[in-house]
């Protein structure tokens, strides 16, 4: 556990001690949610419906964290993470908990911070879809090197976990772990960082070859890319049944990346002009090489920047922001729009929920008749406390 300094909270009779807890439910951030006299405790490495024996390690004015000392009666679905090092290791925070729990709480998290923020908007929610891989998924990782150690920072620390495999990781980029180790300690004194650490990234390109290298702050690594690409296949399949079989005739694709969702896109509407606009220069140039003779477009430009000089016209709109989510002009101008359909695909449930009452609240100003069609999950990041959500909106 990372070592907080108490300072930080209140100084009170709860702190440091011991409390009898049961855990209601899992939070993003992974740690679970249970309540001791008015406070919400948020207990590290507790499962669902748990009742457990906890220490008080931090206090605040309205909520405290504890991490467990005994377990007096097991989660139905904690169970022995099958990677030995999952406990100390920044990578996994979900790995005890047995993957039909991981899907029902990132279900949970995910409706119930919708309707937070929305409780006036109603919608179909879909079942959670689940991954083809709950192991050997990831096609992109970023181990780090000290000098000596090759692995993942530990959770909450800059120390690193030494490791020789990583079960989430596909295979095809594990066994390369001795040569990249090797290579690192090649390169170790010019690459190390201020910590003296390495930053090294890997990752399996489309034509199946495996690369790897530094991560420097003038060279961010491959960029954003879709971690499992075994899930992002149904969820590309998804948008593009959500988008239906209507003669759209202008497409535009924010937070575009290389055109994960532009090409396909533009693959069922052969006949819309299709817009994708990204603020990686890599990413950008890359969608570029692969747009041949399509009716395709790609912008480098940061998305609220192009909305201000472009007000859309789209009549199908895609979205993909990060885990920031999109800005208040960006949500508020697309609810003002005359796009027909709008699919957005977001991998944080917070920002997802704050981001559609913003639109929601321009709609009523403007009297737009928009909804929320379907709502649903997708387990693109099995293990941890990751979800995918992809909406549909229509007006």
């Amino acid at each position: 556990m990372s070592k907080k300094n108490d300072k930080r909270g209140a100084t009170a009779p709860l702190l440091h001690s011991q409390v009898q807890l049961t855990v209601e439910k899992l939070s993003m951030g992974g740690n679970g949610v249970a309540r001791h006299e008015g406070f919400v405790v948020f207990v590290q490495q507790a499962a669902p419906q748990e009742e457990v024996i906890a220490k008080i390690t931090y206090v605040k004015k309205n909520f405290a964290e504890a991490e467990i000392v005994k377990i007096l009666k097991p989660s139905p679905y904690r169970r022995e993470p099958p990677c030995p090092v999952a406990n100390v290791c920044g990578g996994c925070n979900w790995q005890h908990v047995t993957e039909e729990g991981q899907q029902l709480q990132k279900s949970l998290i995910v409706s119930e911070t919708l309707k937070k923020f929305l409780p006036t908007v109603s919608f179909d929610f879909l079942p959670l879809q689940p991954s083809p891989r709950s192991f050997r998924y990831r096609n992109r990782i970023q181990p780090k090197f000290d000098g000596v150690n090759f692995g993942f920072f530990a959770r909450n620390s800059h120390k690193i976990v030494p490791i020789t495999d990583c079960p989430i990781t596909e295979e095809a980029l594990t066994a390369k772990f001795p040569e990249v180790k090797a290579w690192a300690q090649k390169n170790h004194r010019a690459n190390q960082g201020d910590r003296g650490i390495q930053r090294l990234e890997m990752y399996i390109a489309d034509n199946e070859e495996i690369r790897y290298g530094s991560i420097t702050d003038e060279d961010d690594g491959v960029g954003f890319s879709q971690v499992n690409r075994f899930q992002n296949q149904n969820l590309i399949d998804t948008a593009l049944e959500w988008a239906g079989d209507e003669n759209y005739k202008s497409v535009l694709d924010l937070y575009a990346g290389a055109g994960n969702f532009t090409f396909p896109f533009a693959a069922k509407y052969s006949s819309a002009k299709v817009v994708g606009v990204e603020l990686n220069e890599k990413l950008v140039k890359k969608a570029k090489t692969l747009v041949h003779g399509l009716s395709t477009s790609f912008f480098e430009s940061e998305v609220e920047a192009y909305l201000r000089k472009n007000p859309p016209q789209s009549e199908l709109i895609i979205l993909d922001p990060p885990r920031a989510g999109c800005s208040e002009y960006s949500m508020r101008t697309l609810a003002k729009s005359n796009a027909r359909k709008i699919i957005y695909i977001s991998c944080h449930p917070v920002s997802l929920a704050r981001d559609l009452k913003w639109f929601f609240d321009e709609a009523t100003v403007t009297q737009k008749n928009w909804q929320i069609k379907r709502v649903q999950c997708f387990e693109m990041f099995p293990q941890t406390d990751h979800v995918e959500t992809i909406v549909e909106l229509h007006c």
